[in-house]
């Protein structure tokens, strides 16, 4: 088995709104999220999940309109700004949402509709626990955002401090061995996956992809070093 983690394409700005924060993409987002469908379609995804935000479920919808799936939204799923009435890209927080960011690194995380990191690390955590061991198709593709991915990859890894760079849309993929028991154990197999931004494919591939089949020829030969 296995999971697709992906994190949503790059939204919109959301400044002070009367409600939660909750944009769709913008321009390049929806450029960013073309690209990743026409990658993930060459692959047998059989279930789709997302987080409850807009940006999260825009960037795999088209994936599920041509696989004729149904996204399971899990709220546990997130973001550690979930309550937030202001959106940022990572990029520009700390800059053009200086006001927001100055609250955040003052510990004042409910005032902004923030969880703490320990709420958010602890939320993810559950939730991926129950996630991989219902294991709800062969190939699941999980659509969520940049820290949500990062709690996933640094649980599996075993390192909750462990840090992963992940870009807007990018790809990051995780295997699932059930031993003779019947136990799950996750592997991280790749991360930050963005080939899909200035490549194409007509079907799922290998980094050797047009290599020659080359068979194993000559003898083994021990090497001793010079006298």
């Amino acid at each position: 088995m296995q999971f697709i983690l992906v994190r949503h394409a790059r939204p919109k700005v959301v400044i002070n709104s009367p409600e939660i924060a909750n944009p769709g993409l913008d321009e390049l987002g929806i450029w960013q999220a073309a690209r990743l469908t026409d990658w993930l379609l060459n692959e047998d995804i059989d279930y789709v999940i997302t987080s409850p935000k807009r940006r999260a479920m825009e960037t795999v919808q088209a994936i599920c309109d041509e696989r004729g799936l149904t996204p399971e939204i899990v709220d546990e799923l997130d973001e550690i700004d979930r309550f937030c009435h202001s959106y940022y890209p990572t990029e520009i927080l700390q800059s053009e949402g200086k006001a927001l960011w100055d609250q955040i690194v003052a510990g004042n995380f409910a005032d902004v509709g923030w969880d703490t990191p320990e709420t958010f690390y602890e939320r993810i955590n559950v939730a991926w626990q129950k996630l991989y061991e219902r294991a709800p198709g062969n190939k699941v593709l999980v659509s969520g955002h940049g820290g949500t991915v990062r709690a996933i990859l640094a649980n599996v890894s075993g390192n909750p401090k462990a840090s992963f760079r992940t870009d807007y849309a990018a790809i990051s993929r995780i295997g699932v061995f059930v031993d003779k028991e019947g136990s799950s154990h996750p592997h991280i197999l790749s991360t930050n996956e963005t080939g899909h931004f200035d490549a194409t494919r007509e079907t799922t591939q290998g980094p050797m992809r047009g290599a020659p089949e080359v068979p194993w020829t000559g003898q083994r030969r021990s090497i001793t070093a010079p006298r």
